[in-house]
């Protein structure tokens, strides 16, 4: 066997991991993002490359060394979630410190200190960002990982059925273009109902599409006359002869763009779609078609059968970005709303207070504290309830691929089937839940650490003020002031918010890099820890040319 042949046979048959399995991965790597910004914000590094190399080990290295099996992957997951667990209670601790911690009035806080709370309306989520960045990461490393013996083999993409740690990189992509896709965009800062709702003419939406996939396509049709040309292995089992990941972003794309979806029946049609999608490959026969390996040579249906059979199951998953999208943003409105409410009573109990006479600055801490500790009560319990309704959302969605695996068929990554679309739904919105936490809660410790000193800015106060009689002002004073929260700090590691800033060209390097590194070495021969090493030059390389397009000001997103 020639190592063409060889190469796709070692990429080929194969069932995947457990779901739980796949799950810690996920999780380590949402956690580690976690823990290195509790570190940023600890070490307070004061150069960019001290901060970069932070982020290179907790996040980059640590993911490469877990998904090449060098740590142990559950009892580095269960450190890294009680290392951030306890990261951010102490967060919290240090912004409504106790009398026996410290007597001294803290320093005057900045003009902008409900920035942090502001930024979580806004319609561009940090978190949100973050995670995008961390999921093209995982997929750049594993591009390449994949084709060394130091990737187990059940991480690699399922032939017919499974749950393989690539398969969440393929559906995750589409998912999360759709959070923060335009109608994504248009369904968060919408307060009305889908009968005010007014889309674009036809013609312009199709041509926005059409331009948008454009690229998509380009690069399609560039892969697959490159792949040609050098001989390139081919593992055919997962789109089809000719058809490639490019050419299923390029149809997403297009139809996100040309069908409009009012922002009110985002998740009926991420339903329907899905619905729809099962019925043809359950009753119209596209599954047993799609999962059988005969083909025809004369027909260029079925020599593409797998990318022409799941594009409306990917797009079911950019629907259902953009229904959790618009879940998030309206639930974390009304959250934030409160939390301001919360802030402005405190600012007039502030102002009630009398002024301590000289030599009382002890007396005036102590009276302080607990007005404090009740803050941070006030502010986080509106986020906590929001984040625990997210997280009921996610076990509603764990609970329809466990009965969809039971009563209609396994996921299946080929077919794009409703057990996968709905295992990816599940899995990508727990893999934000941490990130979400985490930034929420170092927004209420901002906000807190300032005692009850700052009064909320005016359009917040009025939003909060009015939201038990005008909910839909109140949801549109609350993302304008989020919108105009400029004096935040990106929350997130700033290597992840490169990434997310370039996704198409740094999607493209990585591909590139991936074709160079097989057609210079047999990679099937080389030993583990050499192919780890190699790997982490390869996502150096990438790392450091997303940082350099964001430094240039280029965004291209997928």
């Amino acid at each position: 066997m020639d190592r063409k042949a060889a190469k796709e046979a070692f990429v080929s048959g194969l069932r995947g991991a457990s779901k739980p399995e796949v799950f810690a991965l996920v999780a380590s790597l949402s956690l580690s993002i976690v823990l290195c910004e509790l570190a940023k914000t600890g070490l307070r590094f004061k150069s960019w490359w001290n901060a970069a190399l932070l982020e290179l080990a907790l996040v980059v290295y640590l993911q490469l060394l877990l998904c090449t099996a060098a740590l142990p992957l559950a009892a580095t997951t269960w450190t890294c979630a009680a290392l951030a667990a306890a990261g951010c209670a102490l967060q919290l601790l240090a912004a409504a410190p106790s009398a026996s911690v410290s007597d001294v009035t803290p320093p005057s806080p900045p003009q902008n200190a409900l920035a942090a709370l502001q930024a979580l309306a806004s319609k561009r989520k940090s978190f949100i960002s973050s995670f995008r960045g961390a999921l093209m990461l995982a997929t750049c490393i594993a591009i390449l990982a994949v084709d060394f013996h130091a990737f187990p083999r059940r991480y690699a993409k399922a032939e017919t059925y499974g749950t393989g740690y690539m398969d969440v990189g393929v559906g995750g992509v589409v998912l999360a273009a759709g959070l923060v896709s335009p109608v994504a965009v248009a369904a968060a800062g919408s307060s009305s109902d889908a009968a005010s709702w007014k889309p674009a003419p036809l013609l312009r939406r199709v041509w926005t599409g059409l331009r948008g996939a454009a690229v998509c396509w380009a690069l399609g049709l560039a892969r697959l006359a490159t792949t040609r040309a050098v001989d390139y292995q081919e593992h055919v089992g997962e789109y089809g002869v000719h058809w490639n990941f490019f050419d299923t972003i390029a149809v997403v794309a297009l139809l996100g763009a040309a069908v409009a979806v009012p922002p009110g029946r985002l998740a009926a049609a991420a339903v329907a779609v899905t619905v729809a999608h099962q019925a043809a490959l359950t009753l119209g026969g596209l599954g047993p078609w799609v999962m059988s390996p005969h083909r025809d040579p004369a027909s260029l249906l079925s020599l593409n059968k797998e990318g022409l059979v799941s594009a409306p199951g990917f797009y079911a998953l950019f629907l259902w970005g953009a229904a959790l999208a618009r879940a998030m943003h309206t639930g974390l409105q009304r959250a934030v709303a409160q939390a301001v409410e919360a802030a402005g009573a405190a600012a007039g109990a502030a102002r009630q207070r009398p002024v301590a006479r000289e030599g009382d600055e002890g007396r005036e801490s102590r009276l302080r504290q607990p007005q404090r500790r009740a803050l941070v009560l006030a502010l986080a319990a509106p986020v906590l309830q929001w984040w625990c309704a997210m997280a009921g959302l996610d076990t509603a969605l764990w609970a329809a691929v466990a009965a969809l695996e039971v009563y209609v068929e396994p996921v299946s990554r080929r077919s794009c089937n409703a057990a996968y679309v709905m295992w990816i739904a599940a899995q990508l919105l727990a893999g934000l839940l941490p990130l979400a936490l985490a930034q929420a809660l170092a927004a209420v410790a901002a906000a807190a650490a300032t005692g009850s000193t700052v009064e909320a800015p005016r359009p917040l106060k009025a939003a909060a003020s009015g939201a038990g009689e005008e909910g839909g002002e109140t949801q549109r004073e609350v993302e304008k002031a989020g919108g105009a929260a400029g004096g935040a700090p990106m929350w997130g590691p700033a290597m992840l918010q490169a990434i997310n800033a370039a996704q198409l060209p740094v999607f493209l390097t990585a591909n590139l890099l991936t074709g160079a590194v097989n057609l210079s070495l047999d990679t099937m021969q080389v030993p583990d820890w050499p192919a780890r090493a190699l790997l982490g030059m390869y996502i150096t390389a990438v790392c450091a040319v997303a940082v350099a397009l964001q430094r240039a000001g280029l965004r291209l997103k997928l």
